[in-house]
């Protein structure tokens, strides 16, 4: 039997190579974490972290505080205080909300567009979902978000993968969310249902800048939503409450009567048998 030749066998070897290569770059690409999301995740230490995530929500607090109370209304929010809360927060008290399969999610604010990035699970891969978008407010209290990119880990992703998923989650949380397109990009414009339109809080402007974003709009004082606290569990551990200090009565009220009246004063008496007629 006539053997291979040289050139045969460097071709067959070549192919193999290439073979194995396409399924470890695939899981390569896939895995690979953008340096702007290792940033995000490793940015804050400890303490940074606890005092960020306080600032946002006292800032949420007040921001609700104005909505009840005032006829007009700003906040402003900084992507390291919204990363704070996510990392303390969201993961302590809310995990919940989450699905399992989601990780470490990140937001960066930048010039009118914000980066959504998390981990996502897919079988024994967990890839760096992140998502670029141009946001806007085309009416009151709508939101366009114009999806400029959209990558697991360097590979580009169909926007049809995710469409279903916003749409659901959307609905789920009483909004109404319709898909338009932006010559290649598609367009996600986000309102209050019909059955839910808010007449009392309108969100009018929101601009968003390198490490912040800002909110503005305005409140029908008279039907506007009271003011909500976090549950009591969030405010003990952000406020432990002090020991309360009780001062030792003084001895002579200390002896106080048995049937709770007041020790009687010095030169006076008290009757067993009640009152005199």
């Amino acid at each position: 039997m006539r053997k291979p030749s040289k050139r045969v066998v460097l071709y067959m070897g070549l192919g193999l190579v290439v073979l194995a290569a396409i399924p470890l770059g695939l899981w390569a690409s896939l895995t690979h974490k953008p340096k702007f999301y290792q940033t995000l995740v490793e940015a804050q230490s400890g303490e940074d972290l606890e005092a960020e995530a306080r600032n946002f929500v006292a800032q949420s607090l007040q921001l609700r505080n104005d909505i009840a109370n005032e006829p007009t209304w700003e906040a402003v929010f900084s992507d390291r205080e919204v990363n704070a809360w996510l990392a303390e927060d969201l993961i302590t008290h809310f995990a919940d909300q989450l699905p399992p399969e989601v990780h470490e999610p990140r937001i960066s604010f930048e010039a009118d567009r914000v980066t959504l990035a998390f981990g996502l699970d897919q079988g024994p891969v967990r890839s760096v979902i992140w998502v670029v978008a141009r946001a806007t407010v085309p009416e009151d209290n709508v939101v366009a978000f114009t999806l400029e990119k959209i990558r697991a880990g360097v590979l580009p992703v169909p926007p049809d993968r995710i469409v279903q998923t916003l749409t659901a989650q959307a609905k789920k949380n009483g909004l109404d969310i319709t898909w338009t397109k932006d010559g290649d990009f598609p367009v996600a414009t986000i309102r209050y249902r019909a059955d839910r339109a808010r007449k009392d809080v309108v969100l009018e402007r929101l601009n968003i800048r390198d490490g912040q974003i800002r909110l503005s709009g305005r409140s029908n004082r008279s039907t506007a939503a009271a003011p909500s606290l976090p549950r009591g569990q969030v405010l003990r551990l952000n406020f432990p409450r002090k020991k309360d200090h009780v001062e030792p009565l003084p001895a002579t009220e200390a002896e106080a009567m048995p049937d709770g009246s007041p020790p009687a004063s010095n030169g006076e008496q008290r009757s067993s048998t009640g009152p005199a007629s």
